[in-house]
């Protein structure tokens, strides 16, 4: 099992921030880092947003991975659930086709004000791959993918928040 934590601060303020992370994916059209997601269902329970997302591999798979893998394995799915009364965000991402023993990751994200103007978000993921063998080489593989897109997730939410201020919304 491979764990790792992620810290990263907005100067924005919390609404702001919250509001951006939910509605860029009711804007999937302005954000080309996004467009091998789809949001497969959504439902709000309470105060309780749950989503269903399909994370498509197949652009930035090679293509002789492709055919080695198993049907299924090109598409992640993720479950979701977000909490907008304690800013909690948990989450499971695994291949889709029921294979997540080659790899699942769990996660909880909490988003919390720092300042007035300033707003956090924390990161505790855990990956575990039950590939025999190379188990520990793919959780760390996955690991630092994790990082490098919440890197490129934070960026993006950036973005729309200037998108947000520039049509004065």
């Amino acid at each position: 099992m491979k764990k790792i934590s992620i810290e990263q601060t907005f100067e924005h303020p919390l609404p702001t921030l919250l509001r951006a992370r939910e509605e860029r994916y009711k804007h999937l059209d302005k954000f080309p880092e996004l467009k091998n997601v789809t949001i497969v269902s959504e439902s709000r329970e309470g105060h309780i947003l749950k989503q269903v997302r399909n994370i498509s591999l197949a652009d930035s798979m090679p293509a002789v991975l492709q055919t080695v893998l198993p049907s299924g394995a090109n598409m992640l799915v993720e479950e979701s659930e977000f909490d907008d009364q304690a800013n909690v965000h948990t989450f499971k991402v695994s291949p889709g086709g029921g294979l997540d023993n080659i790899f699942a990751v769990k996660g909880i994200s909490k988003y919390f004000a720092t300042s007035e103007e300033k707003a956090t978000r924390t990161y505790d993921i855990e990956i575990v791959s039950k590939v025999l063998f190379v188990g520990a080489v793919v959780e760390s593989a996955i690991g630092d993918m994790y990082k490098h897109q919440l890197e490129k997730d934070k960026a993006s939410i950036e973005n729309f928040i200037r998108i947000l201020k520039e049509e004065g919304s």
